[in-house]
This record gives C-alpha cells, structure tokens and sequence, in this order.
C-alpha cells in the first residue's frame, strides 16, 4: 500500500485535529468545574461563618477539585497557546525561526518531560491505590488514588497536545477546530 506525502500529511492533520477536539471538550468541562469549585467555596464559606458548621470532606473536596482542574486545564492552556513563553523574543523572530522552536519544543522539551512525569507519577498512584491511601483527618475523604491520578492523566494529556502542536508545526496549516 502506498500513501502519498501529501495523503500523510492530512491524515496527520486530522490526528491532531481529533487530539484538539478532545482537549478543547476537557478545557470546557474544566471550565464547569470551576463553577462547581466557587459554588462550593461559597457554600462552605456560608455554612461555616452564618451557621458554624463545616465539613472536612467538603474541604478536601474543594482542594481536590482544584488539583483537578489545575491537571486537566493546562494541556488547553498548551492549545489555546495561553502557556509561559518569553515572547518578547519569540514574537520577533521569523515565522520560519519559530515553526523551528516550536518544533524543537514539544518533541524535545514538552512530549519527553510530560511522558516521564506521567511515567514516574503511576508509582505514587499505585502505590495509594494498594496502601488503600485516604485522609488522614477523621471524616475526610477516601480513595486519594484518585486524585493522584490525575497527575499521569494531566501530563499525557499535555504530551498528546504537545503532539499535536508538534504536528502543527512540521505541517503547518489552518487549525480545524477551535484554535488559532
């Protein structure tokens, strides 16, 4: 079977548009449970100073969920082009110079940081998970495999929006969906 360069290229391009159509739906659900995290900021801070009541679970929740968005958050953040950069030099550059950078980027820098975070990281969720790890606070919350999950999760989710900026870059066109 033969493809052509220019066949491959499409098909690479539609690779990186589904990787973006999945990052962008997570950047959306991040944005939803934000508004749940203020909500419940807000009840628990209603609940505690007009009531005196407060819930340890609740807490944890609230940084939990916050731990969560941070996680899932940041490969959109890698999409939506929003991340750190010193674009007092980049913007000054050629476009060919920082297609170049871009490049060198995610396959040196961005995919084989993230893949090994996200590597190393399944050590500590494992060994919540068989440790049977909860909180230590009487009535906080169980299962803290969980939560750590989500930190292999978030960095391969950012090494495939690496992948797909990546792509972008060697392949430059217009972006199909939803960025810039």
């Amino acid at each position: 079977m033969h493809m052509s360069i220019h066949s491959f290229s499409r098909a690479l391009g539609r690779f990186a548009d589904g990787i973006d159509e999945g990052i962008h739906w997570m950047g959306r659900v991040c944005a939803w449970l934000t508004l749940v995290l203020v909500l419940l900021v807000a009840g628990d801070v209603l609940a505690r100073y007009v009531w005196h009541v407060g819930s340890v679970a609740e807490q944890q929740l609230e940084w939990h969920l916050l731990a969560v968005v941070a996680m899932l958050s940041a490969p959109f953040t890698l999409q939506q082009d929003e991340h750190v950069r010193v674009d007092i030099f980049y913007q000054g550059f050629s476009e060919r110079a920082r297609r170049w950078i871009n490049i060198l980027v995610c396959f040196l820098i961005v995919i084989p940081s993230s893949v090994f975070i996200a590597y190393v990281s399944m050590r500590f969720v494992t060994m919540a998970y068989q440790m049977g790890e909860g909180s230590a606070t009487p009535g906080g919350l169980p299962d803290r495999f969980l939560l750590k999950a989500f930190v292999p999760l978030g960095f391969a989710l950012i090494a495939l929006e690496g992948v797909a900026l990546g792509i972008r870059a060697v392949i430059p066109r217009q972006r199909a969906i939803h960025g810039r």
